[in-house]
């Protein structure tokens, strides 16, 4: 594959899942900014291997490949991430009486892996499984932003409109060790989080714990500790299940 081609058919298998309707070579090409010959070039290969089909003549969707690539991406996430956080996810709940939820960097976006609602109010937030958001807004999403590789960040920052004041946030998020917003992603909404790194010490995920603004905003401190800490609980589950190479 020539160089640069793999990163340019995964730009359009984003835009097409972003979009999630049927896409015509000429639309796909003025959203990417590919050459609509070179579109056409990759949607072949893309074809040839299932991961997009031709719904038309001239129009294209993605390719019923990607859900058996998708389950099986999901059932590892589970077992690697989402399994060893479980409990220590429930156990915050309980104790911040608020919603607790994981989030994992997916290209320039923040993807909610799991939740766990809190029971104690009846005034509570709510997230899907899965929910895909900007990484430069909410608590949840800038975690995970302030800790990516120095590459991805410079994408992010080349990809908003004031990257001078989100690389500022960033900067006082990895300084503080946990991320704070307010009226950011939802309104009425607040969150602190804090990142997960693996055994590497890079970004796994990002934990948070998120409710209305009126019961978070005057305990971010506290909030912030229990954050961090069961982020730190959960790196040592994650560094336990790693078992070594026998060689």
């Amino acid at each position: 594959m020539p160089a640069g081609a793999l990163e340019r058919a995964v730009e359009l298998l984003d835009h097409m899942a972003t979009d999630g309707a049927e896409a015509t070579i000429p639309q796909l090409a003025a959203q990417t900014g590919i050459p609509a010959s070179s579109v056409y070039r990759l949607l072949a290969e893309l074809e040839r291997h299932g991961l997009v089909v031709r719904t038309t003549a001239t129009k294209v969707a993605l390719g019923i490949r990607l859900i058996a690539v998708g389950r099986d991406a999901e059932a590892g996430l589970h077992k690697r991430l989402v399994r060893p956080a479980q409990s220590i996810m429930e156990e915050l709940c309980r104790e911040t009486e608020e919603t607790v939820i994981m989030t994992a960097p997916c290209a320039l976006e923040a993807l909610v892996l799991h939740v766990v609602e809190t029971q104690s109010h009846s005034v509570r937030l709510s997230y899907v499984r899965f929910r895909r958001g900007s990484l430069d807004r909410g608590a949840s999403a800038k975690v995970l932003a302030a800790w990516l590789s120095d590459a991805d960040r410079r994408r992010l920052l080349r990809s908003v409109e004031e990257p001078g004041v989100l690389a500022q946030a960033l900067e006082v998020i990895r300084r503080d060790g946990f991320a704070y917003t307010a009226n950011e992603l939802d309104e009425g909404a607040a969150a602190v989080a804090a990142p997960i790194l693996d055994h590497r010490g890079q970004l796994a995920a990002g934990l948070s714990v998120a409710g209305p603004v009126e019961r978070i905003h005057g305990r971010v401190e506290p909030l912030a500790a229990q954050v961090q800490s069961a982020a730190r609980a959960i790196e040592a589950r994650l560094r336990r299940s790693i078992r070594p190479v026998a060689s």
